[in-house]
């Protein structure tokens, strides 16, 4: 897989100089947390370190001559090690796990380091989540292990206690615009951003889809539940026919939208500058108390899809909900 220079994505620049800082000061973590929303970039970010921890040249960036960065960049540099679930949405297992052990256990081949990614680290299972404590507790010297996480709380505390964290922030909206536009100026790069939850990376992929359709369709069946009574079983039929994941996530960041809104007042910090009046409306008569409760309802329905076998009950039982705020027979689940 290509990776992207990280100077390139104006967002990273920040932790990209937090990595280099850890390199001047001589402060290397062996175990370095990268976690933040999907599509930021994280692993161009890993990747990037990586490289430069492999190369033997003197300057911030890679020097692209050395042995290092020759054997870098064919793939073939024995003291770098990647891990990955097979498929998405599959567990990383411990087989995956005791290869990088095993490899860990080794010293250097080049002078350097050695540098093992572990993309997508909340899914490894138990058996491998445990395995990897153990090295994680006795690192051994010059060896650097760069985990990735989009879901950080996902992740067991005793993994999380043993490593330093780097968080990367999504872009400000103009900020992702500003770029998405550099990218394919005749987007609609407002519509494409909101889609991907304020991701450019994301809203880039998206830009040769229909997506600004679907999105559409999403938000009409949405605030048509809460605006005109929709039925919210009929609802949950159509978006199990699109993608029940995305239309979750949608409905997560309107609602968050909503809540600011309701808090602040301010509709510049909203990542939905879509949002027609009458939802904002519906939003002022419910009240962020209410919305948050359900925002964090919808939370724990989205986790509780991808392992859900009867997944239009769970959308029927989401968007019910929903539907009784507009009611006023709403009461929030205990928690």
């Amino acid at each position: 897989m290509n990776h992207r220079n990280p100077t390139q994505l104006p967002w990273l620049m920040a932790s990209w100089m937090q990595l280099q800082r850890y390199l001047q000061e001589d402060r290397l973590p062996q175990a370095l947390l990268i976690h933040g929303s999907p599509k930021l970039g994280k692993a161009d970010l890993a990747v990037a370190f990586a490289h430069k921890l492999l190369c033997t040249g003197l300057q911030p960036e890679p020097c692209g001559d050395c042995v290092g960065c020759h054997l870098f960049a064919a793939g073939t540099h024995p003291d770098f090690l990647q891990v990955a679930p097979e498929q998405e949405g599959k567990a990383i297992k411990i087989d995956a796990i005791r290869k990088l052990i095993n490899d860990f256990a080794l010293k250097p081949q080049y002078p350097g380091y050695r540098v093992f990614i572990i993309h997508r680290a909340e899914s490894m299972n138990t058996s491998a989540a445990n395995a990897l404590l153990k090295t994680l507790e006795e690192p051994a010297e010059r060896n650097v292990i760069l985990l990735l996480a989009d879901q950080i709380d996902r992740l067991p505390a005793t993994i999380l206690s043993r490593c330093q964290k780097l968080t990367v922030r999504p872009p400000r909206m103009d900020s992702a615009k500003s770029w998405l536009l550099a990218q394919r100026q005749d987007c609609a790069a407002d519509v494409l951003l909101a889609a991907a939850n304020g991701s450019p990376i994301r809203a880039l992929e998206l830009a040769d889809t229909d997506v600004v359709a679907r999105h559409q369709r999403a938000f009409d069946d949405f605030a048509g539940i809460i605006g005109r009574g929709l039925d919210p079983v009929r609802v949950a039929e159509r978006w199990l026919g699109e993608s029940p994941e995305e239309c979750l996530d949608w409905a997560i960041s309107w609602l968050a939208d909503l809540i600011r809104l309701g808090v602040t007042g301010d509709a510049s910090r909203t990542r939905n500058p879509d949002l027609p009046s009458d939802m904002r409306d519906a939003g002022t008569r419910i009240g962020p108390r209410q919305l948050l409760d359900y925002w964090a309802e919808l939370l724990n329905f989205r986790l509780a899809l991808n392992g859900q076998t009867n997944r239009q009950l769970l959308l029927e039982d989401a968007l019910i909900r929903w539907s009784r705020l507009r009611s006023g027979s709403y009461t929030a689940l205990a928690r």
